[in-house]
């Protein structure tokens, strides 16, 4: 069996304070704002903090959509701001562009795992870490949508996935917006995976590195000995700088024990 980790939300590009965990482990899952057109109703004034009052808006302080161009500032364009719910983990479904990830989800089969983590400062330092937040187990074949497809063929195989934050930005923009050419001048695949339970947004985030070296993070010896990660190099299993995505080969029942054990 398969465990994919893939590292996703908010960060230092796209989002400012980027997230954090504290003491005990809480966070708040920030998703990326969404950089076009899409038909997600939900904004960072409309998500509810998972702790205390209050909504997301309330501890951004900056968005860039696309991580490129200038910061925006202004708190009300914050609040209104549409947010790219990707991975949805009310929904358990996730689904990607960037073809290192296609190529490791793209065959994934029924009881795998898709496994989210990202690069939150903790307590103890602003280091962004890399903290496992969330997981699904998967449902079923992931669906491939390449962008010689024509228009109907991805309707289609969307509509069977319309909580996904990809569908919802074909409702909005009429296509995929890696699959149009006025939006990008490289063309690539996307895929979804569907999930299912056991699956969820954690309760408290787990801590996957330890080793740093330059602008990178390295997978902690105990956590690779437990997920028996694919890949590794002189300095450990890489996640990033950019965050890569890893494949584990470890079974579920093993992975979900690790996430349950007490840090």
């Amino acid at each position: 069996m398969t465990v994919v980790l893939c590292g996703v939300g908010a960060d230092t590009g796209n989002v400012r304070p980027v997230p954090s965990v504290d003491a005990g482990g809480r966070f708040e899952y920030v998703p990326i704002p969404e950089k076009g057109a899409t038909s997600e109703t939900a904004t960072y004034g409309t998500i509810e903090r998972r702790h205390g009052d209050g909504v997301l808006a309330d501890d951004i302080e900056g968005i860039r959509p696309g991580s490129d161009g200038d910061w925006v500032t202004d708190e009300a364009a914050i609040r209104d701001q549409s947010v790219h719910h990707d991975p949805n983990l009310d929904a358990l479904t996730y689904g990607e562009h960037r073809p290192g990830y296609v190529a490791k989800l793209r065959d994934l089969d029924s009881g795998d795992v898709v496994a989210f983590y990202g690069g939150f400062p903790g307590p103890e330092s602003d280091y962004k870490h890399r903290y496992l937040f969330g997981y699904f187990t998967v449902a079923d074949t992931p669906t491939v949508l390449d962008p010689e497809m024509s228009h109907e063929q991805k309707r289609r195989l969307l509509d069977a996935h319309s909580e996904n934050g990809h569908a919802r930005r074909f409702e909005g923009h009429r296509d995929l917006y890696y699959h149009d050419p006025e939006f990008t001048d490289r063309p690539r695949p996307v895929v979804v995976v569907p999930g299912r339970e056991p699956g969820s947004l954690l309760d408290r985030a787990v801590r996957l590195s330890e080793g740093r070296r330059g602008p990178n993070y390295y997978m902690a010896e105990e956590v690779a000995a437990t997920l028996n990660p694919a890949s590794c190099t002189d300095h450990g299993t890489h996640l990033g700088g950019f965050k890569p995505a890893v494949r584990c080969d470890v079974d579920p029942e093993t992975f979900r024990a690790f996430v349950d054990e007490p840090q």
